[in-house]
């Protein structure tokens, strides 16, 4: 564009601004020669057909690292651009003048345009958010923790939460010995059940006839009892829900047995076994474990002892069926 076409835009936006027009395109040609311009500075004359100038100038732009470029935008798109984030400074605009692609940072008047008070924006912005964060760390006013408290928090050694602390070590240390403790009761009362059906088991393996096992329901509660603490050896807690229902079963038919036979000693070890079973598959201190144990040890021992002294010698024989026949 030369200096003659430049007054000639300049005329001519005075003109529409004066008499409050709104150009809808974004150049206007002058299809015939047009009046001399007023106050052209020694450019009075005609000026020739098709002169072209800008009323609003748009922009192609593109970002610094992609050779596609967008556009055309003018003014008012940039600047929604600009406010939805999807452009900034340092985006690129094509300067028709200088005929390159220059950032629109570089170009003061343009920048204006697309960010107004974008800094103040984000200066008060800033000031809205030390303002509140200010106000709510005055009204919290938090103590003032030392190292040494917060390695003790970290640990669980606080007065606070220390209780907590204790109450999981013991718990650890409880399930550290349940499923050896467990695994014992049940070794002895399977001894104990096993013990007085020796020679029908006997003449089982050397017979071959293992359905008739099934006729003993005695000696079928010790081998469960005999592969339950094999498990819990193994550590296999899966098996504790098992366990509580054959605790229980040991205090119910312990306290039969011992009534059949008239023995008060034998019902007491019995409900002692049982609940001693019980007991130790809920416990969650190390003490109560600790004392589910004694009780269940103590109980089945007596019943091992008892076993091994021909003390059920001809009762089990009594509780007995007839589903299998021994050849």
């Amino acid at each position: 564009m030369n200096t003659r076409e430049k007054h000639l835009e300049k005329c001519f936006a005075n003109f529409l601004l004066k008499n409050s027009l709104k150009a809808e395109a974004p150049f206007f040609t002058l299809e015939e020669t047009g009046p001399n311009c007023p106050n052209s500075a020694g450019l009075d004359g005609p000026i020739s057909r098709s002169s072209r100038f800008y009323i609003m100038q748009d922009y192609y732009i593109r970002t610094p690292d992609h050779e596609e470029s967008r556009g055309p935008f003018n003014i008012s798109k940039l600047l929604t651009l600009g406010e939805a984030g999807q452009i900034n400074e340092n985006t690129l605009y094509y300067d028709e003048d200088k005929e390159e692609w220059m950032p629109i940072a570089l170009n003061e008047e343009l920048k204006a345009q697309v960010f107004p008070e974008r800094k103040q924006l984000e200066l008060k912005v800033a000031e809205v958010e030390t303002t509140k964060k200010k106000k709510a760390a005055k009204e919290a006013q938090p103590e003032k923790i030392e190292v040494e408290e917060l390695l003790a928090a970290a640990e669980g050694t606080t007065e606070d939460t220390k209780h907590l602390k204790e109450k999981e070590k013991s718990f650890e240390k409880a399930a550290s010995v349940a499923s050896s403790g467990i695994g014992l009761m049940l070794l002895l009362s399977a001894v104990a059940l096993i013990m007085p059906h020796f020679d029908i088991v006997d003449r089982v393996i050397k017979e071959e006839a293992y359905a008739t096992v099934a006729n003993y329901p005695f000696l079928i509660i010790g081998l469960f009892d005999l592969v339950m603490a094999i498990f819990l050896f193994l550590a296999v807690t899966e098996v504790y829900p098992l366990l509580r229902a054959r605790g229980m079963l040991t205090l119910g038919f312990g306290l039969y047995v011992g009534w059949a036979l008239n023995d008060p000693i034998l019902m007491g070890c019995c409900a002692l076994g049982g609940l001693g079973l019980f007991w130790a598959t809920i416990a969650q201190s190390y003490a109560t474990m600790l004392s589910a144990l004694l009780f269940g040890v103590l109980g089945h021992g007596y019943l091992t002892y008892q076993a091994l002294n021909d003390r059920f010698a001809g009762f089990f024989d009594a509780v007995s069926f007839k589903f299998f026949n021994i050849n």
